[in-house]
């Protein structure tokens, strides 16, 4: 976890902790008095109070095991709201970062055609799951020469020398997905 320290503040530190031996932090006591106002802080940061409550749990933490390192050059409170903010702006990075990740294909769909029916894209979609899930139970050869054409969308001779077997072997092979889906879903 990042400390609220950066490098040069962290020999200042030193040498004030040094000359004044005896700071001491009492964690506990800036919980009670200063929890509530840090949920509020961090929420204005974060936007979520899920992630504010996590973000304070973890400052209290991070308070905890650098307590020893606290030198009384701030209030003990300026010190906490410190790491609190660099907590903070560490979780709305992951936040935004988290929203790029994965777009689900349902979502994609609805944007491709606002005026479809609901209905039969729900349809559609059910029977794109079962005809991949079949697909999946194929033996991997079959499957790949069906998917080479159809994915690929390349001609039968294409698709037979990419997968280097004659045209006769593919076009059997294709044939039997398209009577095990027939069969199927007939």
């Amino acid at each position: 976890m990042p400390n609220a320290i950066t490098g040069s503040e962290t020999a200042v530190e030193e040498t004030a902790a040094a000359q004044n031996p005896s700071v001491a932090i009492d964690i506990e006591k800036l919980f009670r008095e200063h929890r509530h106002h840090l949920i509020r802080f961090v929420e204005r940061y974060v936007r979520n109070t899920e992630d504010a409550e996590d973000v304070v749990q973890n400052t209290f933490l991070e308070a905890s095991r650098c307590a020893h390192r606290f030198s009384g050059l701030s209030k003990p409170s300026t010190w906490l709201f410190g790491i609190a903010l660099n907590l903070a702006r560490n979780q709305v990075r992951r936040n935004y970062a988290d929203m790029y990740e994965a777009i689900d294909d349902a979502f994609i769909e609805q944007i491709a055609d606002m005026h479809a029916d609901p209905a039969e894209v729900i349809e559609h979609r059910q029977i794109a799951d079962r005809v991949q899930a079949l697909l999946e139970e194929l033996p991997p050869k079959i499957r790949a020469t069906f998917e080479s054409v159809l994915e690929g969308e390349a001609t039968y001779e294409q698709a037979a020398e990419r997968l280097e077997i004659p045209v006769g072997t593919l076009r059997s092979r294709v044939s039997r997905v398209r009577a095990t889906v027939r069969a199927r879903f007939g």
